[in-house]
């Protein structure tokens, strides 16, 4: 029995040291020490909030690891940091606190779990997937990289029919190996440049998106975007069940979904359905709606509930959330479009000249492949942050642009460049955390500055 598993079965007074605390490794500590395992947190941050073990904060601190029978590893820590090669040079096993919690599952209450990936569209569609479910009266937990760590599974009473997981590549990374996770039902939404900071080559983040479905077998679905050729070809010699959706009903199998404009079709049959939710408008969330409708067909949700389901998704903030209408100039909140590629799709939501807010931190990518939506579609381009002056070369002649100081500049400069039926929309295809704790802090400021403007 390898270490690990000894532990998962048997946590009481192990020692074991979570490094990273923010929401999932406090989460898991939580579990352990409810175990009643002796846990140690560690974080380079100088101050956490809601600890109630020993904890030593402020840089890495290698020597803990000398006293550790198990290392659990938040998604933003590298393989490469130092406690991790620390680890490694003493034998001292580590896991990730996704598939950590999985194995705890595993053990205690087994849950089977519908989980997504993806660059863009993850939460939207995770979520949907969950509303689906809950829609047709099963009892659901959503969480992994949207909300609630899955560790807060094993924290609550009630049962649940279903957890629906959205996974980052970071999680799946820190996999031991691919039978740490096995889905009942997996989705692959799209693959485009992002995290390359991390993952250096689009080979290596995409190996990493493909670990979700590499334990998987026969009794076990994939759901693929069958557009899309990179990840087709990436679904090949998969053990699982391979299905998917598209917009050429040639490509889709009899259990798959054909997008058709505003309409989702189930290829084996004459039942379809309508997109008539703004909270599901443009192309990309028709793509999103169905891979939602597609995974949760394999999870065994009939499809007399899913129009229902689909008319009443109420959306998450951040992701093309409407935010207010001024003087007939609508205003909108898309801070989770973090990458050119949300970004470009977000641009193609919108019929009316758009006053687009970009920049940030940068994520080892160029925005050159944004010139194409950002000349048809944007009318002013302000930017802002640590990549306003990589995004203006790249983007130089798409737009007229503007380069600014804050986000409350730019929110400022917006409403004076205005005209009424434009769009003033933030989605700024860089991270927020050059000025910002994350995106949703800073779509909350963004809101904050919109609603406190005043007529013209």
């Amino acid at each position: 029995m390898d270490p690990v598993t000894e532990i998962v079965q048997n946590p009481a007074e192990r020692r074991i040291l979570v490094v990273g605390l923010a929401r999932s490794g406090l989460a898991i500590a939580k579990v352990l020490l409810s175990s009643g395992a002796a846990v140690t947190g560690t974080d380079r941050r100088d101050s956490v909030d809601d600890v109630d073990m020993e904890v030593v904060l402020g840089g890495d601190h290698p020597e803990l690891v000398e006293q550790a029978e198990l290392l659990v590893i938040s998604p933003g820590v590298p393989l490469d940091a130092p406690m991790v090669t620390a680890a490694a040079e003493r034998e001292v096993p580590v896991v990730g606190e996704l598939e950590l919690a999985c194995r705890l599952l595993a053990e205690r209450s087994p849950v089977p779990l519908l989980c997504v990936t993806g660059t863009n569209g993850k939460s939207t569609t995770a979520a949907l997937c969950a509303h689906l479910m809950q829609s047709a009266g099963r009892k659901v937990f959503l969480g992994g990289n949207i909300g609630l760590p899955l560790a807060e599974l094993l924290l609550q009473e009630e049962p649940v029919d279903w957890a629906v997981v959205e996974v980052s590549s970071f999680q799946l990374e820190h996999l031991s190996a691919p039978a740490a996770l096995v889905p009942r039902v997996a989705v692959w939404l799209n693959l485009t440049p992002d995290h390359l900071d991390r993952h250096k080559t689009m080979q290596e983040y995409a190996a990493m998106k493909r670990r979700l479905f590499e334990g998987q077998t026969r009794e076990h679905t994939g759901v693929f975007f069958l557009d899309d050729p990179f990840l087709v070809a990436r679904s090949h010699g998969l053990g699982c069940r391979v299905t998917g959706f598209s917009r050429e009903p040639r490509r889709v199998p009899a259990d798959g979904v054909v997008i058709s404009g505003r309409e989702l079709e189930l290829r084996g049959g004459e039942t379809g359905f309508r997109l008539e939710n703004q909270r599901l408008y443009g192309h990309h969330n028709a793509e999103n709606a169905a891979a939602a409708v597609c995974a949760v067909l394999a999870a065994g949700v009939g499809p007399e509930s899913l129009q229902a389901g689909l008319d009443s998704y109420p959306g998450l903030p951040h992701r093309l959330e409407p935010v207010r209408e001024l003087q007939e100039v609508r205003f909108v909140n898309d801070s989770k479009g973090t990458n050119v590629e949300a970004t470009a799709k977000s641009l193609t939501s919108f019929d009316a000249p758009v006053i687009l807010l970009a920049g940030g931190r940068g994520k080892g990518t160029n925005y050159r492949p944004l010139r194409a939506a950002v000349s048809q579609a944007v009318k002013h381009l302000i930017l802002l942050g640590e990549e306003q002056e990589n995004l203006a070369r790249d983007l130089e002649g798409c737009a007229e642009i503007h380069l600014v100081d804050s986000l409350e500049a730019a929110v400022e400069l917006a409403w004076k460049l205005a005209e009424p039926g434009e769009v003033v929309l933030l989605s700024p295809a860089c991270a927020s955390f050059d000025m910002f704790d994350d995106y949703a802090h800073r779509g909350r400021a963004f809101s904050e500055l919109v609603q406190a403007l005043e007529e013209r």
